[in-house]
């Protein structure tokens, strides 16, 4: 990856005012019956998550594949209804919006997707799909929307010869940068990145990653950022909310969760990724598997996989709590963990 633009800032002194807030919020999907007479399971993919996100702020959220962060994102945007619990974004409940009110929201918060190529119609020209965001939501006159659209595609640095391609003869950067001017055309407060740059090549990455943080300070936008790659997160994000099969386990300033992590989750995550600088995507990096989201754990989710795990760990599920100014842990042995998986980082590998 090339050379990122380190242009974190801290919080703003005394910022008050949350864009995101979520209380006990919880989406199980529906697993379909085995049998007529079988018993009815849900998929835990989000389980009682309570986190806020300030505006402005820059939230970074990690964890292996299948922890939740994505259906997180989606509920946060109402992509997805949620089972139970309250979200809010810019003071609004988005749990009980009618259909206008969704619109609304959709003008206020947007996704930028994965994968650009299977974000974008194939038949229609980047204009014509961009034009059509526009119509959709009723801005700018018709005369009008296609300069708009010219205007979002310079922004992201790409001029007006891509509206009339299509998106086959366009790179992967090309197209993220105009999935990037396209969430930018409804002027959002908010913008929810997807793993933004794993489909592209190492080389692409860091140009895409350095536009996402410039636009974020010219914008002022609040960015929810998902990704695999810990280096992304520290150089763009405020903040890190560290997830394990549906539950936050770990909440920290950006530095102070880099240099000390207190979760056994998130200290082997950053072990790993230490000790190998190709390592992208946390899946290896805890001994064993995941548990089934299906049916997880009675007591700590990571009580399966972590060397420290006792009797309590195993009966008795952890709440999420204030350890130090800022930094929250939901973990039983937290004031060992550190201490004790670094004297023995290798049971982690």
């Amino acid at each position: 990856m090339s050379t990122l633009e380190h242009t974190v800032t801290a919080p703003e002194e005394g910022r008050t005012r949350n864009m995101v807030v979520l209380k006990n919020a919880v989406k199980y999907f529906r697993v379909p019956r085995r049998s007529l007479l079988g018993r009815a399971e849900h998929v835990h993919s989000v389980d009682g998550v309570t986190l806020t996100v300030g505006s402005g702020e820059a939230l970074g959220l990690v964890g292996e594949s299948g922890s939740g962060k994505s259906t997180l994102a989606r509920v946060i945007l109402r992509l997805l209804a949620t089972t139970s619990g309250t979200v809010e974004v810019d003071g609004r409940d988005v749990t009980r919006l009618d259909a206008a009110e969704r619109r609304r929201l959709r003008r206020a918060a947007q996704l930028v997707f994965q994968d650009p190529h299977a974000a974008m119609d194939p038949r229609m020209t980047i204009g014509e799909s961009l034009t059509a965001v526009l119509a959709q939501h009723r801005i700018c006159e018709p005369q009008d929307r296609r300069a708009r659209v010219a205007e979002r595609l310079d922004e992201v640095g790409l001029d007006a010869t891509y509206l009339d391609r299509y998106p086959s003869e366009c790179s992967g950067g090309q197209l993220q940068r105009v999935g990037i001017a396209r969430a930018l055309l409804l002027d959002p407060k908010i913008l929810v990145c997807d793993e933004p740059t794993s489909a592209l090549d190492a080389s692409v990455q860091a140009r895409v990653l350095n536009l996402i943080s410039k636009l974020r300070r010219e914008r002022e936008l609040t960015l929810i950022m998902i990704s695999h790659d810990l280096r992304v997160v520290r150089f763009l994000c405020d903040r890190v909310a560290v997830m394990y099969l549906g539950q936050i386990v770990e909440v920290a300033e950006s530095e102070a969760l880099f240099t000390g992590a207190m979760h056994p989750y998130t200290i082997a995550l950053l072990e790993a990724a230490a000790s190998d600088s190709s390592v992208h995507d946390p899946a290896v990096v805890a001994t064993g598997e995941p548990p089934s989201p299906i049916h997880p754990p009675s007591g700590c989710r990571f009580s399966t996989r972590c060397p420290l795990a006792d009797q309590r760990c195993r009966t008795e599920q952890p709440e999420l709590v204030e350890v130090a100014d800022g930094h929250e842990v939901r973990c039983h042995r937290w004031t060992e963990a550190r201490e004790l998986l670094r004297c023995d980082a290798g049971e982690m590998g």
